[in-house]
């Protein structure tokens, strides 16, 4: 061989355009086929979920729990809870007197003024309703419940 063709150059020339090229080329090729020889992830299994039906409560156990409580631990609280306990068990005479209870306690309550109020709405009696609500409002103008307690009641009285 001779010098002149031991130091010639290949016919075939890399340069910055043709390498730009092969590698725009070569990436996406070489991601997915990396991506494709991947294992599949297995499809989540859905499975129905566990209904859990909670046993009936005994208003007549609710009712002494809040007894005991009120008992226990006297105050504004603890006599709103016991009126509620009544409320829910629909003994509205009773919760009227764990409300008016709780008013011994914080003379301003006017959330209990409203469920003393609900109280007389369960009972059909929308004109003491009316004006517990109204005594509810004097304390709190803003009580968005004990105003719409109010229109109810309102409507109800004038469906009589």
């Amino acid at each position: 061989m001779s010098e002149k063709e031991k130091n010639t150059e290949p016919s075939f020339k890399l340069n910055y355009a043709t390498a730009i090229l092969l590698l725009v080329i070569l990436i996406p090729l070489v991601y997915t086929v990396v991506v494709n020889l991947q294992k599949p992830e297995p499809v989540a299994q859905v499975t129905p979920a566990e209904t859990v039906v909670a046993p009936p409560v005994n208003p007549a156990s609710v009712i002494e729990a809040a007894l005991q409580n009120a008992n226990a631990k006297p105050g504004y609280d603890s006599y709103i809870n016991l009126g509620l306990a009544y409320y829910n068990a629909a003994q509205y005479e009773p919760a009227i007197k764990a409300w008016e209870k709780a008013l011994e306690y914080n003379p301003k309550g006017d959330l209990a003024y409203n469920n003393i109020a609900a109280a007389y709405g369960g009972m059909k009696n929308y004109d003491a309703e009316i004006e517990i609500c109204n005594r509810a409002l004097a304390i709190n103008p803003n009580f968005d419940l004990a105003r719409r307690n109010l229109a109810w009641a309102t409507e109800m009285k004038n469906k009589k």
